[in-house]
């Protein structure tokens, strides 16, 4: 009996662990000057980016985003929070952006620095 109580607290824990885990995916972008595509948002989906930060330098990366299928227009919904420590710091924001849309994102660090994007995709 004391060897049960052990394991299933231990097991109780654990399980407690994964129950609250998030969905959450993170990327990083180089800053290659090229634009990257997250996965498409459907009509009945959502998508919520919840950090966009990048190495530092002076031009802000940008999240755009494109109405499928006929709209070729890209529209810049967020730019990237610089991340340098000689600076005061940057308001991280987050954006929910509703389906159907392609999403793209722009590193605009300098050359060897990487951009930073954490979203979800979730459904209405």
């Amino acid at each position: 009996m004391k060897h049960f109580l052990r394991i299933f607290a231990i097991a109780v824990c654990g399980l407690a662990g994964t129950t609250f885990a998030d969905d959450f995916k993170s990327m990083v972008i180089p800053a290659d000057g090229m634009a990257h595509a997250l996965p498409r948002v459907h009509g009945d989906q959502f998508m919520v980016i919840r950090n966009f930060t990048q190495e530092d330098g002076t031009i802000s990366g940008l999240v755009s985003v494109t109405k499928p299928p006929s709209s070729l227009t890209p529209v810049n919904v967020l730019s990237a929070a610089i991340l340098d420590p000689s600076a005061s710091p940057e308001v991280i924001n987050s954006i929910v952006i509703a389906g159907p849309a392609d999403v793209s994102v722009t590193c605009g660090a300098s050359v060897g620095k990487n951009c930073f994007i954490s979203f979800k995709k979730d459904s209405n």
